[in-house]
C-alpha cells in the first residue's frame, strides 16, 4: 500500500444508486458477496478476516453446514407458527438452553435479539414484584456508561449523556452507579478490596433510591464504554449478589455479548461462581445466522408465573421456528465440536500479542478474556487522552484494517467524525469466531499490528512515553 492509497478516507455509503432508499445508512463501501468460516469476501474478490465476529456476535464460523442444513430443513417444513398452535422447535431450544445454563436458570422466554431480551427482562422483573406483593418496586439500577440495547427503556439503562441529549424526557430516569475500573483503583489497594468497595456503591444507590422502590440491578459481566472488557475480580460480583439478596433486588446479568462461549465458559458469570436471577442472551446464541435472543429466568422468579400470574408481553417473531432451528444447531455445534472447550487455548494465542501491542505509542491498554480483546487507542500515553472528532481516528483505523484484509467493529453511530469515547481513547476489539484456528489467530493479530503501525504513522503518534497499566 502506498502513501497515495491512504491520502483520503473512504466515504461512508451515501444514499445513491442501490442505497438510494436506505435511511441513515452508515456502512463503509465494502459490499459482501459471501462468508465462510472466519472469512468475508466482497464483490470485488477481496478476502477479509472477520476479526470482531461482526458486533462481537459470530461465535461459530460463517456458513457452518450444520446450521445451514438445520435452517433449510426447517424452512422446507414451515418457518412461522400460528400463535394458537404448538411449536416443537421452540420447546427443543428452550430445553437446550436450560441444559447449558447455570444453576436453576431453567425457564426461557424467546425473542429476536438483545434489545428485546433486556426489555423483556425488565417487564418480567416488574410483574414478578407486583405478583409477590411489592408493587412499589419498579426502578432498575445500572452502571453509568453501560450498554443494554437501543429501545428507549434499554437506552435509559445506559446512563449516556448522548442518549439523554437526544431522547430526554422520553426515557425513564433510573439510578446509575459507576462501573468497576482498574484505571481508578487507588495505589496500594488490592483488586479484591477495590472490587468490594466498588460493589458497595450499589448498596448506597439502593438506600438513596429507597429499597422498597428498587426492582433490579442489571450489568454485563465485563465493563462497557471506556471500561469495555475490564473484568472485575470475583469479590465484586460476590458483593453485588449479597447486596441484591439483602434488599430483595433481582440481579439481571446481561450476557448478550459474553454468553455462549465468548469468555471461555458457556456464560461469563460462571467465572465468578455467581448466578443471576435473570440472564439475557442473544448474538452467539445462533451465531447471528438468525435473529434470536432470550431471557433465561430462575425457578424462583418463575414461580408466581407458574402459579397463574399472566405475563403481559410478547412479540410476533418470538420462537420463530427457523430461528429456533438455528439456535438448536448452534448449541449442538458449540458442544459436540468442542468449540467452547477450545477457547482457553486459543485465548492464550490471542493475548500472546498483548506486550507487543502495549509497546506501541498509540496503545494505552490491552484487556479482555477468552476470545475477546479490547485495545485502547490514545493520542498520548501519559495523559491517556483521546482524539478530536475531526481527526476521524476510528474511521481511519477501520479503513486501514480493511486494506490489510481485516474487518473490525466500531461504534460510529452514523456520524463519521464523532469520537465515541472522548474522555479516554478509542477502542478496537478483536473477538473473532470461536472456531478460528491457531494459525488464523496469529494471522489476525499480525494484520492488526500492521494496521496499528500504519495508523500511528498517519495520526502522527510517535511518543513512547511509558504508561503504567493495571490490566488483567
Amino acid at each position: 500500500m502506498t502513501d497515495t492509497d491512504t491520502d483520503a478516507l473512504p466515504k461512508l455509503l451515501q444514499p445513491l444508486g442501490r442505497w438510494s432508499h436506505t435511511f441513515a445508512y452508515h456502512a463503509l463501501d465494502v459490499a459482501l458477496e459471501r462468508a465462510e468460516g472466519i472469512y468475508l469476501f466482497d464483490d470485488k474478490g477481496n478476502r477479509y478476516i472477520d476479526g470482531s465476529g461482526g458486533p462481537m456476535a459470530v461465535g461459530i464460523g460463517h456458513s457452518h453446514p450444520r446450521i445451514l442444513r438445520a435452517v433449510s430443513d426447517q424452512m422446507a417444513r414451515y418457518a412461522y407458527v400460528h400463535p394458537m398452535l404448538a411449536n416443537p422447535r421452540r420447546g427443543e431450544l428452550c430445553d437446550a438452553i436450560a441444559d447449558v445454563a447455570p444453576g436453576d436458570l431453567n425457564n426461557v422466554f424467546l425473542v429476536s435479539g438483545g434489545s428485546e431480551a433486556v426489555e423483556s427482562a425488565i417487564k418480567i422483573v416488574r410483574q414478578y414484584h407486583r405478583a409477590t406483593g411489592h408493587a412499589n418496586k419498579y426502578k432498575v439500577i445500572s452502571l453509568a456508561g453501560s450498554y443494554h440495547g437501543m429501545t428507549l427503556a434499554t437506552m435509559a439503562l445506559a446512563g449516556s449523556a448522548l442518549y439523554q441529549s437526544e431522547f430526554e424526557p422520553m426515557m425513564s430516569e433510573w439510578p446509575h452507579i459507576a462501573q468497576y475500573s482498574d484505571f481508578l483503583k487507588p495505589a496500594g489497594m488490592s483488586r479484591d478490596d477495590w472490587g468490594v468497595h466498588c460493589a458497595q456503591r450499589l448498596e448506597t444507590a439502593i438506600e438513596q433510591a429507597g429499597a422498597d422502590t428498587v426492582a433490579a440491578f442489571i450489568a454485563t459481566p465485563h465493563g462497557c464504554s471506556v471500561e469495555y472488557a475490564v473484568v472485575p475480580p470475583v469479590t465484586y460480583w460476590k458483593e453485588i449478589r449479597r447486596i441484591c439478596d439483602r434488599h430483595h433486588v433481582l440481579f439481571i446479568a446481561d450476557e448478550v455479548v459474553t454468553g455462549f462461549g465468548r469468555t471461555g465458559k458457556w456464560f461469563g458469570m460462571q467465572h465468578f461462581d455467581v448466578q443471576a436471577d435473570l440472564m439475557t442472551v442473544a448474538k452467539g446464541m445462533a451465531s447471528c445466522t438468525q435473529p434470536l435472543g432470550a431471557v433465561v429466568v430462575s425457578d424462583r422468579v418463575n414461580q408466581p408465573f407458574l402459579q397463574g400470574t399472566g405475563f403481559m408481553h410478547g412479540f410476533t417473531y418470538q420462537g420463530h421456528a427457523a430461528a429456533c432451528a438455528a439456535g438448536i444447531a448452534s448449541i449442538e455445534v458449540y458442544r459436540d465440536e468442542g468449540v467452547i472447550a477450545g477457547v482457553p487455548e486459543r485465548s492464550k494465542l490471542l493475548f500472546a500479542c498483548k506486550d507487543r501491542l502495549l509497546a506501541h505509542p498509540g496503545v494505552a491498554d490491552v484487556r479482555g478474556w477468552g476470545m475477546f480483546m479490547s485495545v485502547e487507542l490514545v493520542s498520548d500515553k501519559t495523559t491517556r487522552s483521546g482524539f478530536a472528532p475531526d481527526r476521524q481516528a476510528e474511521l481511519l483505523f477501520l479503513t486501514l484494517a480493511l486494506r490489510n484484509g481485516l474487518a473490525l467493529y466500531s461504534m460510529l453511530f452514523n456520524v463519521p467524525t464523532s469520537s465515541t469515547i472522548p474522555a479516554r481513547g478509542s477502542l478496537m476489539r478483536m473477538s473473532p469466531p470461536l472456531t478460528i484456528t491457531p494459525e488464523q489467530v496469529v494471522d489476525m493479530t499480525e494484520r492488526f499490528e500492521t494496521t496499528l503501525s500504519q495508523w500511528e504513522a498517519r495520526m502522527g503518534i510517535t511518543s513512547h512515553a511509558p504508561l503504567a497499566t493495571t490490566t488483567v
